[in-house]
């Protein structure tokens, strides 16, 4: 329970602050933070009440479709300049592996709805094994996380962690 809270937490904090820049700077009006995390929460507050997953079908095709065109845009900014390898380390260090790890388990916070897909479904020996349905979902997750990963490191300037 407790990784789920935080993790919510993380999210509402995450879309808040979004909320909070751009529509404080293209409005310019002045709203706290505080303001877009109580408006943020009652919609995830609402979905949160629905019991039976095939329910969340319209909600989860929309947030697939908002992160392959969050992709799309993110890989078009990247590849807008030529990227630049040689001012990059190959690895940044022992001080960095845990905000990587961490990163990782982020990340990867969803394998908690793996119980309940699988109990959900119709035929749920098809959900493990080889192939899966689990397997193919994480293998396309990793790659897309892997690519959005390297380019945007080698995309990015080095910021050093003290």
């Amino acid at each position: 329970m407790a990784t789920y809270w935080a993790t919510a937490c993380v999210y509402v904090l995450f879309i808040s602050t979004s909320f909070h820049d751009v529509i404080n700077y293209d409005l310019e009006i002045d709203w706290d933070k505080r303001i877009y995390i109580a408006i943020v929460s009652v919609p995830i507050i609402l979905i949160g009440q629905i019991r039976n997953l095939k329910f969340l079908i319209p909600f989860s095709a929309s947030a697939n479709f908002l992160i392959f065109m969050t992709f799309g845009i993110t890989l078009y900014y990247m590849f807008r300049d030529p990227l630049v390898y040689s001012d990059k380390p190959l690895y940044a260090g022992y001080k960095t592996l845990p905000l990587f790890f961490s990163t990782v388990i982020f990340a990867m916070e969803g394998i908690g709805v793996v119980m309940p897909v699988e109990n959900e479904m119709r035929t749920p020996k098809h959900f493990l094994g080889c192939p899966s349905v689990l397997n193919t979902v994480m293998f396309i997750v990793i790659t897309f996380l892997t690519i959005i990963g390297f380019f945007g490191y080698a995309d990015s300037t080095i910021v050093t962690i003290q």
